[in-house]
């Protein structure tokens, strides 16, 4: 695991160094579900880079955390989730972009019981997320995901908060909005 992120700080550094030009955003939101009386929070900052007019690569690292309040059980995760993303629509003036995301991500953490036991929780991913970007500015853009095709699986303690699901979906569980910052 060392090695995996010391190549994968190493690469960043390389194309931070390269032309590529950065990009730093993410998304924050709180969701409180009254039949369950679930609260969960997600702080999911993002950095990336634009290599060219169709590519980027960047990853998105954060937490999420979960509570259910009636059964006093809560989960934390701390989310890593690399992707490559190829453009393939940009409208004339560059206000709107289409694109795609391939991701493969690693959720890692742990679930909290009520009678202060606690279990190590993984979730996973890999999928094409496809997504559209309002740039406002040069430098200010919106961006949201809409959908995935793809696998999440989640382990045993990790099933509380999340669930294992594939295939193709476009509702609004995988509907994701955040601002970004391009340099």
């Amino acid at each position: 695991m060392k090695k995996f992120l010391a190549t994968a700080l190493v690469a960043l550094a390389a194309l931070g160094a390269s032309a590529a030009t950065p990009y730093v955003g993410g998304q924050v939101g709180f969701m409180h579900e009254g039949d369950d009386h679930t609260n969960q929070l997600s702080i999911l900052p993002e950095i990336g880079f634009t290599l060219n007019d169709n590519w980027a690569v960047g990853t998105v690292v954060g937490w999420q955390y979960t509570h259910f309040c009636g059964k006093e059980t809560s989960t934390n995760l701390f989310r890593f989730n690399p992707y490559a993303r190829y453009t393939f629509y940009r409208s004339s003036n560059n206000l709107v972009n289409i694109f795609c995301d391939g991701t493969v991500g690693l959720g890692l953490g742990w679930t909290s019981y009520d009678d202060n036991d606690t279990d190590t929780a993984v979730v996973w991913e890999v999928a094409l997320k496809p997504g559209v970007a309002l740039n406002l500015s040069e430098h200010f853009s919106v961006v949201a995901h809409i959908g995935m095709l793809g696998y999440r699986g989640v382990n045993d303690a990790a099933k509380p908060a999340y669930s294992s699901r594939g295939g193709f979906s476009l509702d609004g569980n995988d509907l994701t909005l955040g601002f970004y910052y391009n340099f």
